[in-house]
């Protein structure tokens, strides 16, 4: 199941014009990255739960060829992580089911996490963590039960783990989900208590879109030092990017100078214009001469944009 319901209340305002899982990552959505592992897990039937947005977030699911039946379970009312898997029960049919979360951008070995096969156990896939100050983190006991979870921030005393946002809810845990709505977190502490919380620790490289300044690094990442643009897009000859993912769409007037920006869904740059570490998203016209640094840009608003 790819869980794509959420409100993306951290990527506001940028969540009110695109749906966070449905953001353009040089040319493919956001929620590819998950969706692909999941095809590439063996999954063959394959869940969507949509809520704000849903209709871009379906179209963003039908532009990745998938390999696999793809259903979608519509939530008027956000039904919570756990709810949302237990409401889409009958498309997904008995058995256990492999949950990713639509609003990361990983490239993981997930072997480990799918040979975990304890019937009445939920397995989170863990990566050595990178930065508890930043996130949260998970602490397993010596045979790979969770042993306690940690708010970020919170350094802990030994070795510490990621949750990269993939777990494999055998096939009785499935059954039992609490009716929706229900969160993750207090049906995981339950576990927890029963020794039915285990955590799988997987290799690979995994990042995050939880705000507009963290997808904007997240998609630079993915550049590395060269610039991007889109097919449709258009940049004249006599603009100069730098670092710059120019987006679907997206246009840039001559003379304009670009560095470290993201442009997607439309947006023009005019002529002489100067950006530097932008967010530009949707049918926005920034000014011809303009100058902008570190800003989200929207078309009815700006903000600015803070580090991740």
């Amino acid at each position: 199941m790819l869980l794509a319901a959420g409100r993306g209340t951290r990527m506001e305002p940028l969540s009110s014009l695109i749906a966070k899982p449905a953001l353009e990552v040089l040319g493919r959505p956001l929620l590819a990255s998950a969706l692909e592992h999941l095809v590439a897990a063996g999954c063959r039937s394959i869940a969507v739960n949509l809520h704000r947005h849903p209709e871009q977030v379906a179209a963003a699911v039908r532009s990745i060829p998938a390999g696999a039946d793809v259903w979608f379970s519509r939530e008027p009312e956000l039904l919570g992580g756990a709810g949302g898997v237990a409401a889409a029960r009958p498309l997904l049919g008995p058995g256990p089911v492999l949950a990713a979360n639509a609003d990361v951008w990983t490239a993981l070995d997930l072997s480990a996490l799918l040979a975990a096969t304890a019937d009445d156990t939920v397995t989170l896939a863990l990566l050595p963590h990178p930065d508890p100050r930043r996130w949260s983190s998970v602490l397993l006991e010596s045979d790979g039960r969770v042993a306690s979870f940690l708010p970020a921030g919170k350094e802990p005393s030994g070795a510490a783990y990621l949750y990269t946002g993939f777990q494999l809810i055998g096939a009785g845990a499935a059954a039992a989900l609490p009716p929706p709505p229900a969160e993750w977190r207090p049906l995981w502490l339950a576990l927890r208590a029963e020794g039915r919380l285990r955590g799988a620790v997987v290799s690979g490289s995994w990042s995050e879109a939880g705000t507009p300044s963290a997808y904007r690094d997240l998609v630079l990442a993915e550049l590395g030092e060269r610039p991007w643009v889109h097919p449709s897009a258009e940049v004249a000859n006599r603009a100069a990017l730098e670092r710059c993912a120019v987006g679907a769409g997206c246009r840039v007037g001559p003379g304009a100078r670009l560095r470290d920006c993201v442009l997607t869904a439309g947006a023009t740059i005019g002529s002489g214009a100067r950006l530097e570490r932008c967010v530009v998203a949707g049918a926005v016209a920034v000014d011809r001469g303009e100058t902008i640094a570190d800003a989200l840009v929207l078309p009815a608003r700006r903000v600015a944009l803070v580090a991740a």
